[in-house]
């Protein structure tokens, strides 16, 4: 690991996991400070990478299989002398080892088989003969496992992101013509998970959210992909005059800024859930059938609601429960609100040392 000149990292998908993967990068960089270190990642999830001061390159790639000859050939042209593939499947591991790399990194408990592409597999300090997203360890401390194999100093992890300004301006403007204020307290509301397994019913996110605002906390910047806008209609009669609706608004890096400008985001486990906390929103969190421990907002200051059920955490697709979602529905309104006060308070004390 003396001469490393060129460095790939693997790490597809989704928004959350690539946020999750961020401190292993600058671990990385601080470690090889002159290498250039390329990221392989879907199409779709490039711009949160663009611009990175951590990343000579981002290779934004398409991820289909008649378009694998072509994203071989392109990775080994990149003649890489160490790859980490921190997705841990067959696809990222194959790829790490059709890059060419003399040196793949990746987890012994990588899943399909994905161990076999690896010339360094990685044993986590946790058991490995449970299901992968059910494993005792948060997927930041994961990652980084991957980055401490390569040398790299992993004691105290950061998130570090691209430069936003330019979209925090059109932010600013697109706030400013919905009648928000340049010091207007606001909260941030992500009600909706991607794919709609660990969303706490919809009717108590916006019951919460009415009483915060009712208190003083701010208006509700309600947040949420173009696909999820007829989900979230009845939000807009629901709040009336303290909602601002950027459903369906924002880019991505748009999205980043946006939660940087609120005091706090009430979310289920999803990627806003994982971006504001990296970016050092406070957030509070409802989690259902996600492991806590894996997937919590990372870091001081948040708040992960769950209820002790003997059949949750499952990570499972579908619910077995006869009550079905208990662990979701048996999560109050009470609990997410007195958690959102209780954050927001420690947040606003200077004293507090947490952001304000």
């Amino acid at each position: 690991m003396t001469d490393v000149r060129r460095i790939l990292l693997i790490k597809p998908s989704s928004l959350g996991d690539i946020v999750h993967t961020l401190p292993a990068l600058s671990a990385v960089r601080q470690k090889f400070p002159r290498a250039h270190i390329a990221w392989l990642v879907k199409r779709e999830w490039a711009d949160i990478l663009r611009g990175h001061p951590d990343l000579t390159e981002v290779i934004a790639a398409d991820f289909s299989w008649p378009n694998w000859p072509t994203l071989a050939a392109q990775l080994r042209r990149g003649r890489y002398d160490v790859a980490l593939d921190f997705q841990g499947l067959f696809r990222s591991g194959a790829l790490a080892r059709l890059s060419g790399a003399p040196v793949r990194v990746g987890f012994a408990a990588g899943r399909e088989g994905s161990r076999w592409c690896y010339t360094d597999p990685v044993r986590l300090p946790v058991p490995e003969t449970v299901p992968w997203r059910l494993m005792p360890m948060h997927a930041v401390d994961r990652n980084l496992a991957l980055a401490a194999r390569v040398g790299a100093e992993t004691t105290k992890p950061v998130f570090r992101f691209p430069d936003f300004s330019e979209e925090a301006r059109r932010v600013e403007r697109m706030l400013a013509d919905l009648g928000v204020g340049s010091d207007e307290p606001l909260i941030a509301l992500a009600p909706v998970d991607r794919l709609r397994l660990r969303s706490w019913p919809l009717e108590r996110f916006a019951e919460a959210a009415r009483r915060l605002t009712q208190a003083g906390a701010g208006k509700v910047l309600l947040l949420g992909t173009a696909a999820q806008r007829d989900i979230l209609k009845p939000f807009a009669e629901l709040l009336s005059a303290n909602l601002v609706d950027l459903v369906g608004r924002t880019t991505i890096r748009e999205l980043a800024v946006v939660l940087r400008r609120a005091r706090l985001l009430l979310a289920n486990d999803s990627a806003p859930l994982h971006l504001a906390a990296a970016l050092g929103t406070p957030v509070v969190g409802v989690f259902g059938p996600t492991s806590i421990v894996r997937a919590r907002p990372y870091g001081d200051g948040h708040r992960a609601i769950r209820v002790e059920l003997p059949c949750s955490p499952c990570e499972e697709k579908s619910c077995s429960n006869p009550a079905q979602y208990e662990c979701l529905t048996a999560v109050s309104v009470d609990q997410v609100v007195t958690a959102a006060q209780e954050v927001l308070r420690v947040s606003s004390d200077p004293h507090s040392g947490c952001r304000s």
